[in-house]
């Protein structure tokens, strides 16, 4: 209670959080994590993740790469404190179950293992209730016709075949060759 004043939570901070700050420390962990999915270290854990037994029975250390992707997750993760920062007061019914909910949603319409999907959606869902803020009446009717039309669209194999025909793929090779 000396500390946070029990439930009233942490009053009287000053927010010293900034977009720039903000900003770069997104920057930092999108270099980390797309350097780590490119490296040894990265393929390793995603093995791990896919398949513990897999990965073990061809020679990876499950324990040493569990230990990386935890240190690393934790410390991407305390760089979340900047959040709190950003609040002159700072209560726990700020991070309640729909918090979590939001940000699980964030996850899976970007697509689970695509950050660039993740990123996106993550943007458009911050966005979108901001500019429905003039629909008073209808803004949460509105966002969640919009969050059923991304996950039909995300699901749908007939969408993403005529998605996939308006933009083709860039993968390597050529099929003529």
């Amino acid at each position: 209670t000396q500390i946070i004043k029990g439930a009233q939570g942490a009053t009287g901070v000053t927010p010293i959080a900034t977009f720039t700050a903000g900003f770069i420390l997104i920057m930092i962990s999108l270099f980390i994590i797309l350097n780590l999915i490119r490296s040894k270290t990265g393929r390793a854990v995603m093995a791990l993740r896919d398949n513990r037994i897999a990965a073990e029975s061809v020679g990876i250390n499950v324990t040493k790469y569990k230990l990386i992707a935890f240190v690393l997750s934790a410390a991407i993760a305390g760089a979340g404190a900047l959040y709190g920062l950003n609040f002159s007061n700072l209560v726990s019914s700020k991070f309640d179950f729909n918090q979590s909910i939001l940000i699980l949603v964030f996850v899976v319409l970007g697509g689970l293992g695509n950050i660039w999907g993740s990123i996106i959606s993550a943007a458009v869902l911050t966005i979108l209730p901001e500019a429905l803020r003039g629909f008073d009446d209808y803004r949460m009717l509105i966002y969640a016709i919009v969050l059923i039309l991304v996950m039909l669209f995300t699901n749908s194999p007939q969408l993403k075949a005529l998605f996939s025909k308006i933009i083709p793929s860039r993968k390597g090779g050529s099929e003529n060759a």
